[in-house]
């Protein structure tokens, strides 16, 4: 078992001998319980020391008091701890799941389901005192706005108030991936999870559930930044300022703080307290222009006025390939190498040379590439693999015009999904606008964000939350006049489904959503084989096909290969051209007439894998290239260039 106790005291010191309500349970069928009041210390103590059982059933806590001994939500007086249980941990350890939430007092410990292929666990959050039965839902819930991301990986159908938890367990077979970790903060205020409101007979700067008179930024400590913040937001909305005054005061309060919070979570908060104060308050809405839609005023167009002049012509940004102004997705399977592909067309766009020798960009033009995956040191070995070789001038254009934002590490999310509500659009995107204005200017060409997955919440299938995404992108694409390249993964059926825009993951309102669709995939050694016969040494084989295009004709599906650097490439050989090489060297060792041939080699499982009528028709086309003769009578014969290429 891995016994993982970190003590890390944030700031203050806290009275470990606070009692809280416990209920104590034999097992999961026991419906009356034992009532203790135990100290945080001890119940850590006791939580600590894993029962090994090979059933799963077992002694079970409630975080509450009960008026009598008998389980259920009307016996709840009171509530002692917040304790969320987590089926679907994203791929994180325990460790990763209590820095969710650092700073406070918590423990995470596996369940007796745990596996290492299906991970389980149960976090457990220390309040600084117990909350009233009414006011339970009401700070769990706030406690999770206030921390999306442990929102978004909860088991949202354990919220009962009555809920018992299993102690921590585990069957001696998986005592070596058991864990539990503590992790000393401080106490979970609940007052800082209830969101001030606003009544008819009271206003909110006398009916607040917080304290409304801010804290010096001198005197904030890192534990308590938090709770600190909240506090600041309630005193400003108190004063009924509108949502944009209040959060530009916010973001300057935090930046006074001996160390300030990410500017990310200060509007995420920001924005959960008025979304909070609004739905409480729909008489507040008039002052809040930002925060929600005002009265829209929809403005008709008269076809008269649209037909009093021409259209104009569509512009590109990569001629009959990338239009400008569109949002447009290139999809493609993890490894295919959709990455590269996006660094081969910021190096085009950038220096304004052709891609791939076979599209034209109408001008060097200014590209951000925001990475989600590759960090910087990944960025520059691509960016040199792609511009080997260049000259000078492109180079210098290239060095002029393209810039990246590193965001592999970061957790930057244009669309985020609240405990409660919609997902909504964060602040992401305008901080990347302003972030992309003072460098590159007000009007960027393209914008390529890569993946999508990386930027999105929400949930993937959900076509509100996807068209949301979308909508993010849509808001980049018209504050910078930038085509917005956006790649993303395909699905799982994409390997037997063909080439389509229903392999993209996820819910179609993404692919509904953009303009224009790429799907890159590589073929299979079968295909390969197939096409281009058995060579001793093949690259990696690519198409790159259009699968929507809403402004121009798709272009033909272009055939590319993988360098062994990962850059792209046209592929040089012809599909077919084996078959080609491998008739006329027949042709020439065995001279026969057209017919004979066709008699003696026309067969699918033949020599050539071609029908009588396909083999005949791949005759025809190499007298037509002047590579063979075919006499009306008499055996063919190769002219010189079919010799030639051949190899004879």
């Amino acid at each position: 078992m891995v016994q993982n106790i970190r003590n890390i005291v944030l700031n203050q010191e806290v009275d470990c001998e606070l009692k809280y309500p416990i209920s104590l349970y034999t097992g999961i069928k026991s419906t009356s319980a034992k009532l203790f009041d135990l100290s945080w210390e001890k119940l850590c103590t006791q939580l600590a020391n894993p029962f090994i059982s090979e059933v799963k059933d077992g002694p079970l806590f409630g975080p509450y008091s009960l008026s009598d001994a008998k389980r259920g939500n009307s016996n709840v007086i009171e509530v002692s701890l917040l304790v969320f249980d987590i089926d679907d941990s994203q791929g994180k350890s325990a460790n990763d799941i209590v820095n969710l939430v650092q700073g406070y007092d918590v423990i995470a410990h596996t369940t007796w389901s745990h596996t290492e292929q299906e991970p389980r666990y149960r976090l457990i959050v220390r309040l600084l005192k117990s909350v009233p039965v009414k006011h339970f839902t009401a700070v769990r819930d706030g406690f999770l706005s206030l921390n999306p991301a442990l929102a978004s990986i909860i088991d949202k159908a354990c919220s009962d108030v009555s809920r018992a938890y299993y102690l921590f367990s585990y069957p001696i077979e998986r005592s070596s991936c058991a864990e539990f970790v503590r992790i000393k903060g401080i106490p979970l205020d609940p007052a800082t999870c209830l969101i001030p409101s606003q009544t008819k007979q009271t206003t909110l700067a006398t009916n607040s559930l917080l304290p409304l008179i801010p804290l010096a930024p001198s005197s904030v400590q890192v534990g308590g930044r938090n709770d600190a913040l909240m506090r600041h937001i309630a005193s400003l909305i108190g004063k009924r300022l509108i949502f944009n005054d209040t959060l530009t005061l916010a973001l300057s309060w935090n930046q006074s703080l001996p160390q300030p919070l990410d500017v990310a979570e200060v509007t995420r908060t920001h924005a959960s307290i008025w979304k909070t104060e609004l739905r409480n308050n729909p008489s507040v809405q008039a002052n809040t222009l930002s925060v929600v839609s005002a009265t829209n005023n929809f403005r008709l167009i008269s076809a008269g006025s649209l037909l009093a002049s021409l259209p104009q012509a569509r512009s590109w940004l990569i001629k009959d390939f990338l239009p400008s102004k569109v949002v447009a997705a290139l999809i493609a399977a993890g490894g295919t190498g959709k990455s590269y592909l996006a660094m081969h067309i910021a190096v085009s766009s950038a220096s304004g040379s052709s891609l791939f020798g076979k599209f034209i960009p109408t001008k060097p033009a200014r590209v951000v590439f925001i990475s989600g995956e590759d960090d910087e040191t990944e960025i520059k070995r691509r960016l040199h693999a792609v511009t080997y070789g260049m000259p000078v001038a492109l180079v210098t254009s290239i060095d002029k015009n393209l810039h990246f934002i590193d965001l592999a590490d970061a957790f930057e999310l244009f669309t985020q999904k609240p405990a409660v509500g919609e997902v909504q659009i964060t602040n992401v995107p305008l901080r990347l606008v302003e972030t992309i204005k003072k460098v590159a200017g007000d009007s960027v060409d393209l914008i390529i964000v890569d993946p999508v997955s990386r930027f999105r919440g929400g949930e993937e299938n959900s076509a509100s939350d996807t068209t949301r995404f979308v909508q993010s992108l849509q808001y980049l694409r018209d504050q910078l006049g930038a085509t917005v390249l956006a790649l993303h993964h395909v699905n799982k059926g994409a390997k037997t489904n063909g080439t389509s825009q229903n392999n993209a993951r996820g819910s179609s309102a993404f692919i509904d959503g953009v303009r224009l669709v790429y799907e890159l995939n590589a073929l299979s050694d079968a295909e390969i084989e197939k096409a281009y016969g058995r060579q001793i040494i093949m690259p990696r084989v690519l198409t790159l096909s259009s699968v929507k295009s809403n402004y121009g004709a798709p272009i033909a599906p272009m055939i590319l290969c993988k360098r062994t650097d990962g850059t792209l490439e046209q592929f040089g050989m012809k599909a077919g051209q084996h078959q080609d090489l491998s008739i006329l060297q027949e042709i020439k060792i065995n001279p026969t007439s057209k017919t004979q041939f066709k008699k003696s080699y026309g067969s699918a499982t033949g020599k050539f894998g071609l029908s009588e009528k396909a083999l005949v028709l791949k005759l025809e086309d190499l007298n037509k290239q002047g590579l063979l003769t075919i006499p009306t009578r008499g055996a063919m014969q190769l002219t010189t260039s079919g010799t030639t290429l051949a190899g004879l």
